[in-house]
């Protein structure tokens, strides 16, 4: 069975880990330039492209049904989708390739106008029937995040990230009202 289980320490992405259900091996990828101390570990920069597979995945696992991720050019969908499709080392060891190699997130994600081929926006969403939203967690500063923990977290990566958390709480709570 596959596992993603995603972890954030003051709104931003730290951690992933992820089980392919094909192979018992875990993939641990930690924020920053290299591995450092986990030296099994793969790693990953705080991009623009984190930041969108970071709101997306937040996104799914608060409204499963409707969760997309879209924009036009220079957005966290573009970034993302972009990523996706030139398959950089971080997305290959964050989820594995298969032997063809390619790279996992392309089951894992699914992609419409992918690499903007096509005038308008790109729309990504995650593949439920790959990665279930019962196959992955979200943990914020060590615990795992109830529905609202993560209406508010989603509100921090939508505001840019910024630490502006008592209106990105304001509009979490929103949300989630309009998501309970």
């Amino acid at each position: 069975m596959r596992e993603l289980k995603v972890y954030f320490e003051a709104g931003q992405l730290t951690e992933v880990s992820f089980k392919d259900g094909v192979s018992s091996e875990l993939r641990r990828s930690v924020r920053g330039k290299s591995g450092g101390a986990y030296r099994s570990a793969g790693s990953f920069q705080w991009t623009s492209a984190v930041r969108g597979l970071a709101f997306l995945l937040v996104q799914t696992a608060l409204i499963p049904e409707s969760a997309v991720l879209e924009g036009g050019a220079g957005s966290l969908a573009a970034s993302l989708d972009y990523a996706i499709s030139k398959q950089p080392m971080w997305l290959t060891e964050m989820f594995g390739c298969d032997q063809s190699g390619i790279c996992t997130i392309r089951r894992m994600i699914l992609r419409t106008n992918a690499e903007r081929k096509r005038p308008g926006p790109t729309v990504l969403a995650v593949n439920q029937r790959y990665l279930p939203v019962e196959a992955m967690s979200i943990y914020s500063n060590g615990k795992q995040c109830s529905r609202e923990e993560l209406a508010i977290l989603g509100a921090l990566l939508m505001d840019s990230l910024s630490p502006r958390a008592v209106e990105a709480t304001d509009v979490a709570r929103a949300a989630y009202a309009e998501a309970a």
